[in-house]
This record gives C-alpha cells, structure tokens and sequence, in this order.
C-alpha cells in the first residue's frame, strides 16, 4: 500500500533561508521523534537515512526510550528517511533537502500493522530547526548560478542583513574578482573571519588567524553549498563574527558534467560620472575594463559504491579602470600636481601630473585554479576524502586619487596549493568517529607594477624614490614597500561523537601550526615628504627587513552537549584554547642605515590560556515546530597566527624607521645633507629616533604575553524569536550585545606626559564644517625638544591598569522568507546596530592598543580619528588627543533582499538589493607650527588635527539593485542549457564609496564611486 500526499519538493535552491543549526561545519542532521497512532513515543525503532549524495547508500540509527532519533554528519543533499519496527507497518517521508547548516525534523508516524505495509510521504523541509541556537544561513550551488552576483561566498553572504564588507569592495557584477573582500557582523573584527574549506581553516600564516588572509580562490563550480554563520558559535568555533565554510563536491555513482561562462567589458558599462561629481573632481568614474570566466567541471564514480571524483578548472580575468587615477606623466619629478590648470610651488607654476588620456587599471591580469576531490568508501565503516587545490594569479593592485599608479603594487603568486583528507567512521549507530588534516602552501611576490614605464628599484643612485604629497594626499615616485612571502599552515582535526536521539554529545580537538617568512624593501630604504610641494621631512627606514615567525600550537579542545528535554533543546558547550608562537633565531645583515646583528630565538610570544563557556537554549513554545525562541550566550577570544609574535620579533621591536625635518634652503628638491648622520648636518634635522637601534625599544607587559584569560576576547549575546508563519512563510527577529574586552595599551616611557606640550588648532572657515568652522580644537600634544630623539622605550600592557575602556555593540535584526508555490524564493530584512567606543581614562597615560598588525585589542577603528592605534612606527610624537576619545554613533540600518522567481516557457528572473550608509565625513587637517598655539616648530615640522567628530556625519546612502534574466532549455532527462543577461547597479546609481577626507583644496574629492550599469552574458551547461 502507498499512499501520497502529492505536495511536490521545490527544488533544492529554494533552502536559501536564514536557518540556525548546531551541526558541524560541513555536514547536516536530521531528528525527530516517533510516535504510534494514539501519540505514544516508539523506542526502538529502525531509522534509516538513505540519499545518492551518501557513498555508503544508507545510515541507520535507533529510537531511543524517549522515542527520539538522530542522524548525524549528511552530506547535503536530497534524502528519504524510513521508519520500521515489527508490528506495526513501515513509513517513508522522501525528498528532505538538507543544507550543511540545517538539522531537518522529521517525526514519524507508525500504525499497528505488517512491515511490508508502507506509507510514503513527499513534503517540503520545514523552514525552522526547533533544536538551534546559531544562526546560519546555507547557500548552494543553485543559489550561486541564479542570483545576480559576483561568484564569490563574500557577494552572496553580503545579501545577509547584518552581514557588511567595507565600501571599499562593493561590488558590481564580479568587478572585484577574488580580492580579500573581508565580512563582519554585530560588531565583529572583519580580520578576525574565519574561512573553512570542508570544515577546516585554509588561512595564512600572515599575522591574523582570520582566513581571510590567503591568496587561495575558491573553484566556484566544484561548490556543493556554502554556510555562512553569522552569531551563536558553538566550542568548534573559537571566534564570533562571520565564520564561512564552502562544501566541495563528491561525485556520485552517475557522471555529471557543468559548464559556466561569462563576459563583460567596458563598451556593456553606462557612464554614472554626473556634472556633480565632476564638480567636487572627480574625472573618471571607476568602470570594467575586461570580466571573464571560464569554470568547467566534472564528477562521477572511479569505482561504483567505492570511489568518486569531482574535479574541475577555472579561469577568471577581471579588470577595471579606476576612480580618479591616471598614469603620471611625470614619475621621477620630485613634486605632484593634481590640478589641470596646474600648481603654483614655490613660486614656480607645476603642471599637471596627470596624463588624463590614460586612465590607470587594476586587477587580476589572470587566475587559474584547479581542484579535485575524491570520496573513498574504505570499508562498510570507513569513509575517506582526499582534496587538492592548486591556483595561481597575477593582480594589479589598486591606485587611486591618493595613490598615483607608480606608487601601486603588483601581486603575483605561484604556486598556491592546499591538500586535505579527512575521514569519517559510524563506529555503532551511536558513535561517530572523525577527522582531519590540511596543509595550505602560500607563496607570493608584491612589487612594483610597471606602469607606467620609468621607476627603477633597488638602492642603486637612479633607483626612484618613494614620496608623498601631504596636501592632497598622494603617494607617488615609487611602490613604498616591496615584499616576498613564503609561508606553511598545517591544521588538523580529531573528534567524537555519541548520540542518542535525545541527547548528543561531541568531543574533539583543533590544532594549528606553520611559518610565516615575509622579507620588505623599500627603494633607497627612505622616503621624501612633501607639503604643497615644499619639502618637510624624510622618513628612512631600515630595510630591506626579513621578519620570520612560526605558530608553534593553536589549540583547541571542546566538548559540546545537545540535551532535548519536551520542548526545550539545550545547547552547553566549553572550549580550552592554547596559542603558542616563537621567533626562531636570526641573523641580521648589514643594510643602509644599520649594521649586522643576531638575535637569539624568543619563545613563549605568546603563551595564552582560556577557557570559553557557550550556553543556548532553543524552545519550541507551542510543540509544533512552527514558534521557536532561542537565547545563547558566548564566550569568545580574537583570532590569531603569529600577530603578537611579529610585534614581538626583535628585528620589529627595534627602530625600524624614523623622521627628519627637511629645510631645502637651496631650492633644489634634494636633501643636501649626509642621511647616514642621525644628527642635525646640512639641511636635514637630527632624526626622531636612533635608527637601527639594535636594543629592543617595544617590550610586551608578561602578564599580557603569559597566562589564563589575558587574551583579547568578547562576549556575545543573543535572544532570538522564529515564527513560521504558513508553510512557505517563515519570520526571525533577533537582538544581538557583542562586548569586546582584554584591550592593549602602549607607554612611552621614554617620552611621559610631563614631556609633551598641548597646543589648539584653529579650524579653517568653511561652510561644510560644523557650525561652519572657525573654532578652536584643543587636547593636541607634541614632544618637547628636550625629548625629541630619545631612543624610544615603549611598554605594551593591559588597558584596564589605566582606567576602564568600552567597546559594545547593540543591534537587532528582523528579516523575513518565503517559498513561492510555483518556485522560487524571497528573502529580506533589516539590521540596525551601533558599536559605542570609550578610552578616555587611558588618554595621558598610555596609547590605546599596540603594535601589532591586528584590530585584536583595539577599540573599533571606525570610531577613532586623530589617534594611530595600530602604531607602525615605535616612536611618540605625541599622545593621542583627547578629542573623540568617546564616541557613540547613530544607528545605521542595512536593508537586504533578494528574490528568485521562475516562469512560463523555462524563462526565470532573480534580483537583489542593497541600501547601506555612506562612508563617514571626515577632515584630517594637516598644519605646521605658525597654524597652532604652541609658538615653535612641531617636532615632525607637520601634524593632523580632526575637524569633525567621528560617527556624526556621513555621506548620502549607498543603493544598489542589479537583476538577472534566465532561459533554460531542457533535454534528456538531467540535462539543462540556460542562458543569462545580468544588470548590475539596474538604476545606474552613482553613490560614493570612498572619499578624501584630507581638509584641503581636494578634500571629499570622491575616490570611488559604486560603477554604473553594467550588463553581463553568461551561459551554464549541466548534464
């Protein structure tokens, strides 16, 4: 007997939904529970999960006494579950689509009768886990070929409300390629975003643990799905904020084949530069040069119910002219000029630098990658899976308005390849045993690009030298630093897990290990300083730098229980991490400026201890499934590689450059002095500091190096509501407090308060000031003469011994989902939140954070102007200002939505938007001594003062809709042709993305605009 309910499964794109889930990183469960006729739950029960998407064909588990079931660690996919137990006839619930971040419920149903007797029923997934606490959201391969996006996790994730990357790569129809476009959420460090491949992390070794920093790309056609998480970790996870985990895919037991293209180009673009824009000077708009991709793939069995493969090649090149940025007509002039009519210096009329008939561009010139994935039944037990990926590329890096094309960089980077295995054993249908490994090789190159032709390196007399033009500002002559990085990650994983169907318990263990080998040159080891084309100052530097680290442990071991009591899931976890880098021995030799020297290894930098409790519970008010609360509350610490331990490294701690006032008395823009004297001669000052100076001038406090809990950490909590509505209806609202502690501060104990002079600075008048300028702005400070030099002696501790510092997010989040009848899916919402700042009871004492490359124990940078927390030079000219020490922003909603919807005759129509705030209005204002109060010369001849508080004005709001158009023509029985045209930006919008915030004749001068319209073609093949 078999018996339908006829509700037909909408395809598997359609689980788009913003769905919470405890399941790890990559895999999916299903559970439920099983009742007889008259409601009794049924122990003992046979569940069998069987899918095409497992090798093994089927799991089976077993009712406990509660009637409760669980399936844990699916592969995504399209599933049927079966129910039998003698007496009583069989059930089959069929097509249950699970996504990596989903726990599917799925009760049955069982009446007194044969085994033989089966009742079959189709329906649709529900659209709530009733069990979770953590707030995903899955995005499968569909999703990725239907919505009208760049082909990147970071293009889709950012249609999450909530979910935010800096204006700086808002994209236009894959304009930005593969850059490092980095996520947060609620408040969360955007270099602190974990990304995990398979469910392991495949970073670098370059300072941050966020696995945004790679040079790896993503094979966008061999993606199963990808997870975006945005709050509510569990112990796996060691960091809050965005975690993304990309699903590769397994093959299966039929071939199949795929196919996608696609291609742009400038003459597909609208102008969007309008009369306004070119009024505030702005020349060029930024707009496509070249986009293509070529992405074929395949998969199928090597051995039918033994081995699979899936492998593929993709191939990308995307360009783009950029905003405001010109070829210099002029590359080895010691001066710049950004004006048409030209600039007067000196007295002397400069022209134009810019060649306004060759607009420079950026990108990547190419980048290959190659993947292969292999799934390997070993035994009726053990399941392996064996990944390799390889890629290389060449990327122009970007100019700009403040970055004449001379001054870019270039990134080249050969060979990239991660490889990875990882296995799985169902030991007993309660024990799951698993686990992993990955190796991530990095290597790569960023120089000086060649355009345009003319720039010489090296240290040779003709080499150019790199300068900066402080009125505007500009940076020009040459790429400032050069760099060669080498670098090795190994991370592995081992857990376990026992399962009951009311309760669920996983312990397990992460670890990571590697090298970090950066080498950085500059031409000439010095840089020249410029103010409306007058010489101020020389920076030299001590280079070129070798700067070795290696991580020696990143450990984590966790344990987390999932305990089902009625209606109330609880979710308890408590993670221990254990973070262990040295800087081996180093042999230093003699370069410009400084002599040989060794360092014998420092270890122990750092030795951090912690423990992080995680606490949620999700509760099913009303037993239906269809209303869940959910509340959870984590504990969590920054994310690193060797960050401190480069802060630390001997050869950064030591003086790695420093300043010099430059009075060219003579006229001639050269320094006429003797640059390997530190002291006072010819027409250079005596430097700010002893450079090269062997002895360590920044130590770390050991009570921030060494310890339990003295790592930076936060505090996250959530409470959250989902109501579904109808069946293809579902609401969330969530409200979310992110609390950032264990802050850095750094003394400049050779230079202490007592040893500065505070002086105010008058604002010039202007109507775009506030309340039109004119007054006075005090709380600067600048070193006495009688401290000017001193070898520096700097002491990084923890904030909290001057005075309490705060760092709070506060926010909610509403959005909303449906299913179409017909197909397709909508989804939007709105995320509103604001991220406080106060570090006032630091300022006169200390300088908020420290020297590493890192925002792990610093306030939000957004929220600071005037005050360099991230002090790249170790020497003090003076403290931070007082002003905007405490800063509380507006909230700012950010709108998101997307829609997919299909129609007659194959035709089909996606679209998505997004309105988000404009940058902040800014204006660093750059003056000398005769522009202040305090009667002499600063000590550095320049400083900046902020004219307008931080998180008070911004520019008009970003909006962008871009909208696809799809025809699919179907044959045979699995295949599909579909063709495509995108507009992207539909409404040729021209907001502003970035903008100089340098107070000047240039000053709001957009830098980037969002690109106008913009049509694309594509074509996608699946068989």
């Amino acid at each position: 007997m078999r018996r339908s309910s006829g509700i037909v499964l909408l395809p598997a794109w359609v689980m788009l939904l913003l769905l919470p889930a405890t399941s790890s990183a990559q895999t999916a469960e299903i559970a439920g529970v099983v009742r007889d006729s008259s409601g009794a739950v049924l122990p003992g029960v046979t569940v069998e999960a069987s899918s095409p998407a497992l090798i093994e064909r089927t799991r089976v588990v077993y009712t406990d006494s509660q009637g409760q079931y669980r399936v844990i660690a699916l592969s995504p996919g399209e599933y049927k579950v079966t129910f039998t137990l003698p007496g009583f006839n069989t059930a089959v619930r069929e097509r249950i689509v699970l996504n990596a971040a989903f726990t599917a419920t799925v009760d049955g149903s069982l009446s007194v009768g044969s085994v033989e007797e089966t009742v079959t029923v189709s329906g649709q997934t529900s659209l709530v886990d009733i069990q979770a606490t953590t707030q995903r959201r899955a995005l499968t391969s569909e999703i990725l070929n239907e919505l009208p996006t760049g082909r990147s996790f970071q293009n889709l994730a950012i249609l999450v409300p909530g979910v935010q990357m800096p204006l700086l790569y808002q994209d236009v129809g894959g304009s930005d390629g593969n850059r490092w476009q980095t996520l947060k959420v609620h408040g969360s460090r955007d270099d602190q975003m974990p990304l995990l491949l398979n469910g392991m992390p495949f970073n670098n070794m370059n300072n941050s643990g966020g696995g945004y920093n790679h040079t790896l790309a993503i094979n966008t056609g061999t993606v199963q799905e990808m997870t975006v998480m945005t709050s509510g970790s569990t112990a796996e996870s060691r960091t809050s904020g965005v975690v993304s985990n990309t699903v590769a895919k397994d093959g299966g037991n039929r071939f199949t084949y795929y196919f996608y293209a696609d291609f742009t180009n400038s003459s597909l673009q609208s102008d969007n530069l309008s009369d306004e824009l070119i009024a505030q000077g702005l020349n060029a708009g930024t707009r496509v040069k070249r986009i293509a991709e070529v992405n074929p793939t395949m998969g199928g069995p090597i051995l039918k119910d033994r081995l699979w493969f899936y492998g593929g090649y993709r191939y990308l090149t995307s360009q783009k002219y950029l905003a405001g940025s010109f070829l210099n007509k002029f590359p080895k002039s010691p001066q710049y000029c950004a004006r048409t009519a030209g600039c007067t210096y000196l007295g002397v009329l400069v022209p134009d630098s810019r060649d306004l008939a060759q607009q420079d561009f950026s990108g990547d010139s190419f980048h290959h990658s190659y993947t292969t994935n292999l799934t390997w039944q070993i035994s009726q037990k053990n399941k392996v899976n064996l990944f390799y990926h390889l890629g290389d590329r060449h990327l122009d890096g970007d100019s700009s308005i403040n970055a004449s094309p001379e001054a870019a960089n270039f990134l080249f980077s050969k060979p990239d390849y991660l490889t990875q295995a990882q296995w799985t054993n169902p030991l007993t249908s309660r024990v799951l045993l698993e686990g992993g490994f990955t190796f991530f090789n990095e290597l790569w190159w960023q120089g000086q690009r060649d355009r345009p032709a003319g720039v010489v390196l090296g240290y040779g007399p003709d080499s150019t030298i790199p300068k900066l033009e402080q009125s505007i500002p500009i940076a020009y002559g040459a790429n400032l630093t050069n760099i060669r990085a080498f670098n090795h990650q190994f991370n592995m994983r081992l857990a376990a897990n026992y399962v009951t169907g009311s309760h669920a318990i996983k312990v397990g263990m992460q670890d990571m290990w590697g090298t970090r080998n950066f080498s950085y040159d500059t031409n000439q080891a010095q840089r020249w300083i410029f103010l409306n084309g007058s010489p101020v100052s020389i920076t030299q530097y001590a280079r070129p730098l070798i700067d070795r680290q290696k991580l020696k442990a990143a450990l984590g071991l966790y344990a987390q229980d999932r305990w089902t009591i009625r209606n109330v899931t609880l979710n308890l976890g408590l993670r221990f991490d254990y973070h262990n880098a040295y800087v081996p021995a180093q042999d230093i030799e003699a370069i410009p400026f400084v002599g040989p020297k060794s360092y014998d290894a420092l270890t122990d930098s750092p030795s951090w201890k912690d423990l992080s409790p995680r606490l949620g519970a999700a509760w099913d008010t009303r037993g239906n499934g269809r209303t869940v609360a959910r509340f959870n509350y984590g504990h969590y610490v920054a994310s690193e590689s060797v960050a401190t331990a480069t802060a630390n490294n001997p050869v950064n701690t030591r003086i790695n450059n420093a300043s010099r006032r430059w009075t060219d008395t003579n006229g001639n823009l050269l320094p006429d002095c003797d640059l390997g004297n530190s002291a006072l001669n010819g027409e250079c000052g005596a430097l700010s500091a002893p450079l090269g100076q062997l002895n360590i001038v920044t130590r770390w406090d050991p009570d921030v190096l060494n310890g339990w809990n003295v790592r930076p950490n936060d505090d996250e909590f959530l409470l959250g509501l989902q109501q579904q509505v109808t069946e293809r209806l579902m609401l969330d609202a969530q409200w979310t407090y992110h609390r950032f502690g264990n802050f850095f501060a750094t003394q400049y104990r050779a230079t202490p308060p007592q040893g500065y002079d505070s002086y105010c600075v008058t604002a010039p008048t202007d109507a775009r000031l506030p309340n039109g300028g004119g007054n006075q702005l005090c709380g600067f400070v600048d070193v006495k003469p009688t401290y000017f030099g001193l070898t520096p002696d700097n002491f990084v501790t923890s904030a909290s011994k001057f005075g309490d510092v705060k760092d709070v997010y506060s926010g909610i989040d509403l959005s909303a989902t449906t299913r179409f009848a017909q197909g397709g899916v909508a989804s939007g919402g709105i995320s509103a939140g604001r991220e406080r700042t106060d570090f006032c009871a630091v300022i006169g004492q200390a300088q908020i954070g420290s020297n590493t490359d890192t925002t792990a124990g610093k306030v939000f940078l957004d929220n600071v102007v005037g005050n360099n927390i991230n002090l790249t030079g170790p020497t003090a000219a003076g403290y931070p200002s007082s002003l905007y020490c405490s800063v509380t922003p507006p909230y700012q909603p950010d709108w998101k939505a997307l829609v997919t919807y299909p129609l007659p005759l194959g035709l089909s129509v996606s679209a998505t938007w997004q309105n988000r705030a404009g940058p902040q209005k800014l204006a660093s204002y750059v003056v000398s001594g005769p522009q202040t109060t305090l009667g002499r010369a600063l000590s550095l001849g320049t400083a900046t003062a902020p004219l307008i508080a931080p998180g008070t004005e911004y520019a008009d709001r970003m909006n962008q809709v871009d909208v696809r158009i799809a025809k699919s023509l179907k044959f045979a029985t699995t295949g599909r042709v579909q063709a495509t045209m995108s507009v992207f930006n539909l409404f040729n919008a021209n907001s502003t993305l970035v903008w100089n915030t340098t107070y000047g004749s240039s000053w709001l001068t957009p830098s980037l605009i969002l690109q106008g319209r913009l049509v694309k073609f594509g074509a996608r093949f699946d068989f």
